[in-house]
């Protein structure tokens, strides 16, 4: 990584992104995809499920709605809130807990069972060394034979070529009932591992005359799969399974969408329920 970038982008970020967050995730194709694999996953789990950058809630509050216990993890208190907020109206406030913090340092009362890292939330850890602190602390948080699961984006050429494009993301209606274009970019520097995603609003009349435009920045890096490996056996995991799509398809270069990996703390197996 370059020698001037953060090491984890800041939680103002997710703040000032809380809004859209909902539209964002909705016009998605990965966090589509993802959702019934990240249910399926929590659902077999003993105990409380650990989500980490848990976000609005997306996964965790349906995952509540099914009788599964979460504990959410974010640094971002906007994004929090917003969680909060899903789980009251779904009525499933009193099985999530939160925890406002970085998920290099959270501390559990109890190790987990399974700990989550959904939505290729580990880029928002920017430098190599922070990425490897940060699977080491979640190996330490979790119990023998515990498992953690995360996905990672899998870039090739075809999906930087993608990633440079300006592309309308969502049309709506925004507070005030205001046409509303939300637009994306993403400035992508492959030497480094890293992009900043750019995404601004296009606030319209009723003649469509643009009123007002307002921008927002998301940066975020990658692992390729042999540095994700190497992270993962240098913690001290076992890896159980690594898939190219949330349909559980092998990981194959030549296929892969995205990668999905599903590792072990070594000890006494997790009981599924």
């Amino acid at each position: 990584m370059v020698a001037d970038t953060p090491s984890l982008s800041s939680p103002n970020e997710y703040d000032d992104f809380a809004d859209i967050y909902q539209v964002w995730t909705d016009t998605a194709a990965s966090a589509q995809a993802n959702l019934e694999f990240y249910l399926d996953l929590y659902r077999e789990a003993v105990g409380p499920v650990v989500e980490l950058g848990v976000g609005d809630g997306r996964i965790a509050v349906p995952a509540a709605c099914r009788g599964q216990d979460v504990i959410g993890v974010d640094l971002s208190p906007a994004m929090l809130e917003r969680c909060r907020a899903r789980a009251m109206a779904a009525g499933v406030l009193d099985r999530l807990a939160f925890v406002c913090e970085d998920f290099r340092r959270f501390q559990l009362d109890v190790p987990a069972g399974l700990i989550a890292l959904p939505y290729h939330s580990l880029g928002h850890v920017l430098s190599l060394e922070d990425k490897r602190s940060a699977l080491a602390h979640v190996f330490s948080q979790l119990e023998p034979g515990g498992r953690f699961v995360f996905d990672d984006f899998y870039v090739t050429p075809a999906l930087v070529d993608q990633m440079r494009k300006v592309q309308l993301r969502a049309t709506y209606r925004s507070s005030g009932d205001i046409d509303t274009l939300l637009w994306v970019t993403s400035l992508v520097d492959e030497a480094s591992q890293a992009m900043t995603v750019v995404t601004w609003e296009d606030f319209l009349d009723t003649d469509g005359v643009l009123m007002r435009r307002r921008y927002r920045r998301l940066h975020l890096s990658w692992l390729d799969p042999s540095q994700a490996r190497s992270l993962l056996t240098e913690a001290g995991f076992v890896i159980d399974a690594c898939y190219g799509g949330f349909d559980r398809t092998p990981f194959s270069e030549a296929t892969a969408r995205e990668q999905i990996w599903i590792a072990r703390r070594p000890g006494a197996d997790v009981t599924a329920a």
